[in-house]
């Protein structure tokens, strides 16, 4: 079954442009100005959004903060700003990835089949019979195949990327895990020297996590090295 894909942009050309790369890709496409009519057209048959940023009526930032507080449907920003700021606010937000405009086609495919593999991995081959389907530390329990996370049996609302980002964590856990191995399991992308946004879904998912009733950290960042998601008080203590 196809997938359906929502374009966001108030540039008709741009629009016109991706209809049709998309299309000749094989997937379905819905087409929006701004953010007020992206509202209007969003269901839950949409799989993947491709929004720009500057809109009027509506821009994209504030379209996704709207759209963050009820749905995970993965979301890359199309942005002509090289604007580090405008890039962090919108992973901030909940986007998933960028591409700065002109894009590359091959890219832009990359990037949405990457996304879409994420969001519904528990419909493609993998090893699960070597992968646990739940993980339980403290009182944080992780369902694998429902891609849902609870602390104290409350549900604690992740997007797909930062879902996948405390997965890597867990499937790592208690190993240094490197930002450029993190980048590359959860973005499907080589990191860049400067790029920052798998620090920012990092961030992200640090906030969303309670505390944990041992008082350890969920995650440690260690300079040069990577990240760490701790066990126990033995992982604190190796790399204090």
């Amino acid at each position: 079954m196809s997938s359906k894909l929502l374009v966001v942009d108030d540039d008709p050309e741009i629009t016109l442009l991706l209809r049709e790369l998309l299309e000749l890709e094989g997937f379905l496409v819905e087409t929006a100005n701004n953010g007020i009519q992206a509202l209007e057209k969003f269901d839950s048959t949409i799989d993947l959004i491709l929004l720009d940023i500057m809109m009027p009526e509506m821009n994209g930032l504030k379209f996704l903060s709207q759209l963050r507080g009820k749905f995970t449907v993965p979301v890359i920003f199309l942005t002509a700003k090289d604007n580090e700021y405008d890039k962090v606010i919108g992973l901030e937000l909940g986007a998933d990835d960028y591409i700065l405009k002109p894009f590359n086609d091959r890219e832009l495919i990359a990037r949405i089949n990457a996304l879409l593999r994420r969001a519904h991995w528990d419909n493609v081959a993998n090893d699960e019979a070597e992968q646990p389907i739940k993980y339980t530390i403290d009182k944080l329990n992780v369902n694998r195949k429902q891609g849902s996370a609870f602390f104290d049996n409350k549900y604690i609302d992740l997007t797909g990327t930062e879902f996948q980002v405390l997965l890597t964590f867990l499937e790592n856990s208690g190993k240094i895990i490197t930002r450029e191995k993190l980048s590359e399991f959860v973005l499907g992308k080589d990191l860049t020297p400067f790029a920052r946004s798998i620090d920012v879904h990092v961030s992200r998912l640090r906030k969303k996590l309670p505390p944990r009733s041992d008082g350890l950290p969920w995650i440690k960042t260690l300079r040069s090295k990577g990240y760490l998601f701790v066990i126990d008080r033995n992982d604190d203590l190796l790399y204090e």
